[in-house]
């Protein structure tokens, strides 16, 4: 009978679909210490040039920082102690439209916006612990400051939608929420508060990658 049943566990996993291999959507320009991926249960390393796939959920440790370049040349940098999803990526080099969706769960972003974005904008949804961001034409940062989450547009237009309220931000523009409030009127920031936001993103020209999972 264990012979028997062994033999049907077999012949089932050979009749079973092969689990599609993941889509690549892009890959990893640049790492200063710690990242890590995980899809489908398995665990990598995101060492630079590595590959970036669809439905990948990136971490970063302990003062770290990831740069990822897209298929489309959308760029995304993570900050430290970071979580960010690629929920949705549709594109076809020459074809209009297209769709990108991303979920930062923590940590500060910079996201710059490449061509799935397009000139009117409405392709690209980034989803923050505070609100969703539309985007044209755009370089943003968002991610926690001062006790709250900031949202800062250094290129293009954003439009912040939360359950308590929208607020649209041009270039130079940014606002911050506080607890469960609406987001507050776009105006520009203090500069001490800019250099701050960007710091979070910065990414050293002596960056070292350090191998996070055991071999």
């Amino acid at each position: 009978m264990k012979v028997a049943g062994a033999f049907a566990a077999l012949s089932l996993a050979a009749l079973a679909p092969a689990q599609a291999a993941p889509q690549q959507v892009g890959v990893v320009a640049k790492v200063d210490r710690q990242a890590v991926a995980s899809q489908a249960g398995q665990a990598r390393d995101m060492a630079p040039q590595g590959p970036v796939f669809f439905k990948d959920m990136i971490r970063t440790g302990a003062e770290s920082r990831l740069e990822a370049k897209l298929a489309d040349d959308t760029v995304l940098t993570l900050g430290e102690n970071g979580k960010i999803t690629v929920d949705e990526f549709v594109y076809k080099p020459g074809a209009q439209g297209g769709k990108l969706a991303l979920s930062v769960a923590r940590g500060a972003f910079l996201f710059v916006g490449g061509k799935i974005e397009g000139p009117s904008g409405g392709n690209v949804a980034i989803k923050t612990a505070v609100g969703t961001l539309g985007v044209r034409g755009t370089t943003v940062w968002g991610g926690a400051i001062d006790g709250g989450y900031g949202v800062l547009v250094l290129d293009g237009e954003v439009v912040l939608k939360t359950k308590r309220g929208s607020v649209l931000m041009r270039k130079g523009e940014g606002t911050m929420v506080y607890g469960g409030r609406a987001p507050e009127a776009a105006a520009p920031w203090p500069e001490d508060r800019t250099k701050r936001a960007v710091a979070t993103i910065t990414i050293s020209d002596q960056a070292r990658f350090v191998p996070t999972l055991r071999r």
